[in-house]
């Protein structure tokens, strides 16, 4: 099965699934329509769930992340439509995580701001060496708001997550894998070969056990849910700052 809707191509065969962040030129930045045909391929996989989902990004970045363009009219809209459009945002990794299959993200290239926290809705992360991850947004007095403030602590530690959000400077793939932030690090050259590895040992498992285990993981998480929802307030609060309108506009000045 073959479809596209809004810059993600969705490619369903021998069993798996891809997802594609199709927007090359502009490294696979995320929009709010992108995260809701994610959202809704994945709630339509839960109906008949592939044995693994891999989602990566066009022409070798996984995604730059949010598309910054809208985010001066943000300012300007009702506190409940942005809250509405950032639940939809949270509705579409929600999906990704209740899904029972295994959901690898293909992290090579940019895997920044919304791009790492999409990696982070994930169930396993593979890195290119030349993937760099980061979290930008305290760059332009944004505040986060899809999840990687309240996953990341339980991954790579207080420290290293406080460092990638208060500096907003990336790290490499060799530090990321250390970390705990990516689990499988591929060589040079060997990038989708170690991918087609994982994906295969992950497909030949029955797909209910993956769920289960999957389940049973989350079930020991921290309260994320509670997190993410007031993470919602937080960038509200955060788009109605005079300063950070300043730093976006000078951002997307510089974009041109």
């Amino acid at each position: 099965m073959e479809t596209d809707s809004d810059d993600v191509t969705v490619v369903r065969e021998d069993g798996r699934a891809t997802v594609t962040l199709d927007r090359p030129s502009k490294l696979n930045a995320l929009t709010g329509e992108m995260f809701a045909a994610i959202g809704e391929s994945f709630e339509s996989f839960a109906e008949d769930p592939p044995s693994v989902v891999t989602v990566r990004g066009a022409e070798g970045n996984l995604s730059a992340g949010v598309d910054m363009s809208g985010v001066p009219g943000w300012a300007e809209d009702r506190p409940l439509a942005v809250r509405d459009a950032l639940e939809t945002v949270h509705d579409a990794v929600g999906a990704m995580e209740a899904l029972d299959a295994p959901v690898v993200a293909a992290c090579e290239g940019h895997v920044l701001g919304g791009g790492l926290e999409l990696a982070l809705a994930c169930d396993i992360r593979v890195a290119a060496p030349d993937a760099t991850f980061g979290l930008p947004e305290s760059k332009m007095g944004l505040a986060m708001d899809v999840g990687g403030a309240q996953k990341l602590p339980g991954m790579v530690g207080e420290g290293l997550t406080k460092y990638l959000v208060m500096t907003g400077e990336p790290i490499g793939a060799e530090r990321a894998f250390r970390s705990g932030l990516v689990e499988v690090l591929a060589e040079e050259g060997e990038f989708e070969s170690e991918l087609a590895t994982l994906e295969a040992s992950l497909a030949e498992k029955p797909t209910y056990v993956h769920g289960l285990a999957k389940r049973q993981i989350h079930g020991v998480r921290p309260d994320v849910g509670t997190g993410m929802s007031l993470a919602i307030h937080h960038a509200i609060a955060a788009y109605h700052e005079p300063e950070t309108m300043e730093r976006v506009e000078e951002f997307l000045g510089g974009e041109e």
